[in-house]
C-alpha cells in the first residue's frame, strides 16, 4: 500500500506487528489408574443412618383427606341416625296416614300458594314448609289434609305438578309410618339430591355400611319404589293432550291467515 500523503500517526496503525513467540509443545500425559475406595471407609460415620423421613406426594395427600374426611362424616351419619327418633320430635304433629310430602320445591313458594295449589284434592288442616334453625327454606313441605282418602287422591295426581316453575315431588309421610326411613339430610329419601350430577355418590350406600345389610322391609320398599306409578301415566296424558292443543292452535292460526289473504284479494279485484 502506498503511504503517500498519509500523516505519519496513521501511518503507524498499518506497520506490520512483530511475530508471536513460539512456545514448546504439550507432552501428552497418560491418566491415573482408577483406585478402590478402600482408603476411604476408615473415615465413615460409624452411627447408623437417620430414619428416612415421610414423604407424601399430592395424589397421597388428596387421597389421605379424602378418606378422613369420609370417616368423619361417617361417624357423624351414624350419631344422627341414633338420635333420629321421629316419634319422639314435638316438632312433628297431625295424622302421619293423612300427611303429604311435597319436595324439589322452590325456595320462594310459601304455605299460601302449597294450600292453593293442593286444597283441589280436598280440605287441607295445615301446611307447613320445613326451614332450618336460622329460617332458611329447606325446599320441601307437608301438607295435612282432614281425610286420608284426600291425602291419597293427591299422592296419585300431584306428583309432577308445576309449583313457581318446578316440578314438584309427592309421597306419603315415611318417617312415622315406615319402620327405619331415613330422610335426606340422613342419607335416606327419594331420587337424587337437589342439583347432584350423574357422578354424585349416592348417601344411601354410606348408611347401608353404616346400618348393615338391608332388611325385607327395606328391600320390598325398593321394589314399589321401581314400579310404574299413575302419577306418571298421567303426566303424559296430560303432555299429549297439551301437544294436540298446540297443534289445533297452529293449524286455526293458519286458517285464519289464508282467509284473511283471500279477502284481501277479493278487495283489490272489485
Amino acid at each position: 500500500m502506498a503511504a503517500v500523503g498519509m500523516p505519519p500517526h496513521i501511518l503507524a496503525l498499518f506497520q506490520a506487528r512483530k511475530p508471536l513467540d513460539a512456545f514448546p509443545a504439550f507432552k501428552s500425559k497418560h491418566p491415573r489408574p482408577y483406585e478402590g475406595v478402600a482408603d476411604f471407609v476408615r473415615k465413615f460415620e460409624s452411627v447408623p443412618p437417620p430414619a428416612v423421613a415421610p414423604f407424601e406426594t399430592p395424589k397421597q395427600r388428596q387421597i389421605r383427606k379424602k378418606r378422613q374426611k369420609l370417616l368423619a362424616h361417617l361417624q357423624q351419619q351414624k350419631r344422627l341416625v341414633e338420635e333420629y327418633k321421629p316419634l319422639d320430635d314435638p316438632k312433628i304433629e297431625g295424622d302421619p296416614f293423612a300427611t303429604l310430602f311435597v319436595g324439589k320445591l322452590s325456595y320462594e313458594t310459601t304455605e299460601k300458594k302449597l294450600k292453593r295449589e293442593f286444597e283441589v284434592y280436598g280440605p287441607i288442616r295445615r301446611v307447613r314448609v320445613v326451614r332450618d334453625c336460622e329460617g332458611k327454606h329447606r325446599g320441601y313441605a307437608f301438607i295435612e289434609y282432614e281425610r286420608d282418602r284426600d291425602m291419597k287422591e293427591a299422592y296419585k295426581k300431584a306428583d309432577g305438578t308445576k309449583v313457581d316453575g318446578r316440578r314438584v315431588l309427592v309421597d306419603v309421610e315415611r318417617a312415622r309410618t315406615v319402620p327405619g326411613w331415613l330422610p335426606r339430610r340422613l342419607g335416606g329419601g327419594r331420587g337424587p339430591p337437589r342439583g347432584a350430577g350423574k357422578n354424585q355418590p349416592d348417601l344411601s350406600t354410606i348408611v347401608a355400611h353404616i346400618n348393615g345389610p338391608p332388611t325385607g322391609e327395606t328391600k320390598e320398599r325398593g321394589r314399589d319404589r321401581d314400579r310404574p306409578r299413575e302419577g306418571d301415566r298421567d303426566r303424559e296424558r296430560e303432555r299429549e293432550r297439551e301437544r294436540r292443543h298446540r297443534d289445533e292452535r297452529r293449524r286455526s292460526r293458519s286458517r285464519s291467515r289464508d282467509k284473511r289473504r283471500d279477502d284481501r284479494d277479493r278487495e283489490r279485484r272489485r
